[in-house]
């Protein structure tokens, strides 16, 4: 009996660690500038995103592809900008996000119900110039 309360327990504090923090690693991801702005790689995946955590500002392009086995978006808000696809990502399908962002803080998230408070989402810093 005390194993399962054991497990129970470790259990709860991973689901509670996992949906209280933010990604920050790019896991490879990266981004090329196009004389404009940032050509920006995402992949999405079961309940993370990966990009970089930091790029150019600009005219950006959000390369996005769904790696998992189930559908995503691609959300990006911050700074007077709240901008989402129009429509979601099939398994292993792909979509293109086209925005003008200017220096600051954004947030990144897939707004399908639930998606956010399992790990998809993250915070993106836009710098000055390139």
């Amino acid at each position: 009996m005390k194993q399962i309360a054991y497990f129970m327990f470790m259990l709860c504090i991973s689901l509670v660690l996992g949906c209280a923090t933010s990604q920050q690693s790019t896991n490879g991801m990266t981004y090329q500038w196009n004389g404009t702005g940032a050509d920006v790689y995402v992949t999405e995946d079961n309940f993370h995103i990966h990009m970089p955590t930091t790029f150019p500002a600009g005219n950006e392009t959000f390369h996005i592809t769904n790696s998992s086995n189930s559908k995503h978006n691609f959300k990006i808000n911050g700074n007077g900008i709240e901008q989402s696809l129009a429509s979601d990502i099939p398994a292993l399908g792909s979509d293109v996000m086209h925005v003008t962002l200017a220096p600051g803080t954004y947030h990144i998230l897939c707004p399908i119900l639930g998606h956010a408070d399992l790990g998809m989402r993250l915070d993106v810093t836009v710098t000055q110039g390139h």
